[in-house]
Order: structure tokens, then C-alpha cells, then sequence
């Protein structure tokens, strides 16, 4: 059996195919295809990583029970045809996006599930073969087209594996598959059955694991008066996610909920106690917010860590941030961003560029900095935008490029990011008419600009310099 097995739905095989040609070109012990339900307990026994290629098609039962039990063994990695395609139970396995937008975007995706493989296989990748390998894989990954109910398809094999997912976490894997053998167990009727009534799309249900990826004044403002009313009655009745979301509802001190912090520390404090990863993250949130709610600040960091632990994108940027002033916690606070950020979590990708380029514990190298700067400024994220526009501004880690160091500053800035308003304020202000007059409109901007960072004076020195006045309204 191989070391690495690559699986997929129906409608990818052609696609797992060409990519587990490519991994064997780069020196690993690659194969694919559909396996049988008596051969899945060996396949992942015998392998040292499964990737699971998820497309819009819909996982087998044999595919949802293999990545299953692929997933408890911590040995999945699941790989995107098309973005956010991998089901939600394995979402918490290695996971890189392939979707296919750029080459140069392919390329840091593609790197990134080789580290991902790299990982979990004795064998390393060939990095000699890999300009000659990319072209070949993403010309494979591209051949698949889409079918007409393929939206649906999805849905139910999202379902499919759901199940599975939760059978194996509940009975254990072995037990799972031979309820499947035994025929008490069939997703594919499930599937049949469901396909057979037309269904409408469901209207997105909030739950509290939006908390991962969105800040929760985003996630708060998303909670209208007829959903706080369900969330109050859920509450009450002991659902740790409703309680979480109600948690939320106090501290922001939304419509149907009292703005309170003790009440809102009362709903996270039942929802805490039945391990909820996110009530457990706003514990530590309102606790920064709130001193006074009545969550001390060693319990808070306790419950920071304990969602970071569980794999909670957000608190294991949080909890990395604690981390990262010891000079004996940095390099677990490396080990965090990374792994948050290998969930394309945009301001994982930006702490941990910065652990790469700026901590002893890290390799000090802003050329490794770099492929994760790239995927978060594809996100607009303003802080990476800022970083690799310094990089490249002063030809760090990249040949010198002016033009596109002012580009990414100009995008910074359209989100009020002060330290980019300031650098391009800067480049421009020697420039021509045009920048010069743009130059003078950032520092205005600026003069009447609080911050952190000591920016404004200097914006008001800068003017001066320039024989310009400002006035704030």
C-alpha cells in the first residue's frame, strides 16, 4: 500500500489521478482511487497521510467513512478542487485551498499541502523537481468541469459525511465499517432517498463557529431580534452553542439581549462547562473587554488555551499572541499561527509571516515570510499588505519593486491603516503634482488621526515641512 493515498469523489478522479503522478514525481510513494468498503481499515493503516480532494461532487459513503477514519487517526489532510468544498467535520485536519485562480497563487497552495504532506510522510519531497511538477498538476487539477446538480450533490455528501464523521467519533471506526458491510448503515440510500425530493436551499443558520474567521462585533451584528428570541429559549434549555451566542448577544448588547457583562459571563460560563470551543474563546475576549465581568484573568487564559487546543482558528491566534513575548513559548506560538494559517485564515497568515521574519525562535528569513504575506493580502488583510509592501519597498526578501510596494500601501490605506497612509504619504510627496497632492491629502488624513504609533505628529511635521495647513472637522 502507499504511503500517500489520495481519494476524491466521483467526479474527481481524473484530477486525484494527476496529482498523485505529480507527488510520485517529487519522490513520494503516491496512489489513488475509489477503494472498497473491505479496504479502507488497511489503506489507512498502511498510509502515513490520506488527502481527501474535495470537489462539488458528492463523497462517497466509502470516501466520507475513509476520511472518517483517517481524520481520528490524524493522518487527513484535505485538499480543495473548489474553496470551502472540504465537508465540516474534517475541517479541523490540515486543509489547503487548490483552487485555481493564478499560478503564483497555485504555487503557494500547492507548496503548502506539500508541507502539509511533509508532515505526516517519512519520505520528503524532491524541492528540485517542483518548478517542473506545477504546470503539469495544475493543468491536471484543471480538466474537471461542472455538472448541473452537482450544488445538491454536495449537500447531501456534506450529509453523507457528517454522519460518518460523528458514527466514528461516537462507536469508533471499526464498528462503523461494519455497519456499513452489514448493510445497517447505507449513505447511499440516505443520499437516493434525500435526491429523490426536491429540496430549496436553507437560509445559512449562524452558529458560533463563525467566531473562527469573523471578529465578533461582525458575528454579534449578524443576530436580528427573532434569532436572539430562539437563542434565549435554546439557552435556557442547556445548548452550549446558543449559549455562546447568547454570550455574545450581552457583550454587544444587541436587540432581545441585556447588555451586560455579567450576564453575558453567566451564558459563557455554562457554555465553558460543556467544552464549547467558542464560548470558551469569548471568555478570554470578554474578559480583555470587561475586566469586571467576573472572569479572572488566569481562568480567561485558561479557557484561551483550552479553545486553542481544540483547534478554534481564533484562539489560536489569541493564545500564540501570549505566547509570543516568552523567549521558551515561541516557537509553540509558531507552531499556532502556522497551523491557523494553513486554514487560510488571513491574520494567522500575517503573525505567522512575522514569526518567520522577526523571532528568535523562527528562521529570521522574510523570503519564507513571504508566500504567507501573498495569500493574506489576497484577503486585503491590512497589516500583510503593509509588511510585504516594506519588503518589497526596501528589497527585502524580493528584488526592490517601488510600484508595487505603492500599490499594496494604496490598498492598506483605503482601510485606514495608518503606518501604510504614512509610507505611501511618504514615496508619493517627491513625485509628481499628482502625488504630491495625493501625498498632502494623506498626511491631512493623518493630522487629525489618532494612534498608537506616534503617527500624527509626524504627519503635522511633515505638512509643515511642506508649507501646508490642515484642519480637522
Amino acid at each position: 500500500m502507499a504511503e500517500v493515498f489520495i481519494a476524491a469523489a466521483p467526479d474527481a478522479d481524473a484530477q486525484a489521478g494527476g496529482l498523485a503522478q505529480a507527488l510520485k514525481t517529487l519522490g513520494f510513494d503516491a496512489a489513488a482511487g475509489a477503494p472498497a468498503e473491505a479496504e479502507i481499515a488497511q489503506i489507512v493503516d498502511d498510509a502515513k497521510c490520506v488527502i481527501g480532494l474535495w470537489s462539488r461532487g458528492a463523497p462517497t459513503a466509502e470516501l466520507a467513512m475513509l476520511a472518517a477514519l483517517a481524520h481520528e487517526r490524524k493522518k487527513l489532510v484535505s485538499a480543495e478542487l473548489v474553496t470551502d468544498a472540504t465537508p465540516a467535520p474534517f475541517r479541523a485536519a490540515g486543509r489547503v485551498d487548490l483552487a485555481l485562480r493564478d499560478r503564483t497563487a497555485f504555487k503557494v497552495r500547492f507548496e503548502a499541502l506539500i508541507a502539509e504532506i511533509d508532515k505526516l510522510s517519512p519520505t520528503k519531497a524532491n524541492v528540485a523537481a517542483l518548478p517542473s511538477v506545477l504546470a503539469v498538476t495544475r493543468s491536471a487539477l484543471m480538466k474537471r468541469r461542472e455538472s448541473g446538480g452537482e450544488k445538491q450533490l454536495k449537500t447531501l455528501g456534506v450529509f453523507a459525511a457528517a454522519v460518518a464523521a460523528l458514527f466514528v467519533v461516537g462507536f469508533g471506526a471499526g464498528r462503523v465499517i461494519n455497519l456499513v458491510r452489514s448493510g445497517e448503515l447505507s449513505f447511499a440510500t440516505v443520499r437516493a432517498q434525500a435526491a429523490a425530493t426536491p429540496t430549496s436551499t436553507p437560509p445559512p443558520v449562524l452558529t458560533s463557529a463563525a467566531l473562527e474567521r469573523a471578529p465578533w462585533r461582525e458575528v454579534a451584528a449578524q443576530i436580528d431580534e427573532a434569532l436572539a428570541a430562539q437563542l434565549v429559549t435554546r439557552a435556557a434549555a442547556g445548548d452550549a452553542d446558543a449559549q455562546a451566542l447568547s454570550c455574545l448577544g450581552h457583550m454587544a448588547g444587541i436587540s432581545g439581549f441585556l447588555p451586560s457583562p455579567t450576564a453575558a459571563r453567566e451564558q459563557c460560563d455554562a457554555a465553558s462547562a460543556q467544552n464549547n470551543a467558542a464560548a470558551l474563546y469569548l471568555s478570554w475576549q470578554l474578559q480583555r473587554t470587561a475586566p469586571h465581568a467576573g472572569i479572572d484573568e488566569a481562568t480567561a487564559l485558561a479557557r484561551l488555551r483550552q479553545a486553542a487546543a481544540a483547534g478554534f482558528t481564533a484562539a489560536q491566534i489569541d493564545y500564540a499572541a501570549t505566547l509570543a513575548n516568552d523567549q521558551d513559548s515561541q516557537a509553540e506560538a509558531g507552531r499556532l499561527w502556522l497551523a491557523a494559517a494553513e486554514r487560510g485564515d488571513p491574520r494567522a497568515q500575517f503573525f505567522y509571516a512575522r514569526w518567520l521574519r522577526d523571532s528568535p525562535a523562527g528562521p529570521r528569513d522574510p523570503v519564507a515570510a513571504i508566500p504567507f504575506l501573498q495569500r493574506a493580502a489576497e484577503a486585503n488583510q491590512p497589516e500583510a499588505l503593509h509588511m510585504l509592501a516594506t519588503l518589497y519597498r526596501d528589497g527585502i526578501g524580493a528584488p526592490r519593486n517601488t510600484a508595487e510596494a505603492k500599490a499594496l500601501y494604496a490598498r492598506a490605506a483605503q482601510q485606514n491603516h495608518a503606518p501604510s497612509m504614512s509610507n505611501l504619504a511618504d514615496m508619493l510627496r517627491d513625485g509628481s503634482p499628482e502625488e504630491r497632492e495625493r501625498s498632502i491629502a494623506l498626511y491631512r488624513q493623518l493630522a487629525c488621526m489618532t494612534d498608537e504609533h506616534q503617527i500624527q505628529p509626524r504627519a503635522v511635521g511633515r505638512l509643515r515641512a511642506l508649507q501646508e495647513t490642515y484642519s480637522c472637522s
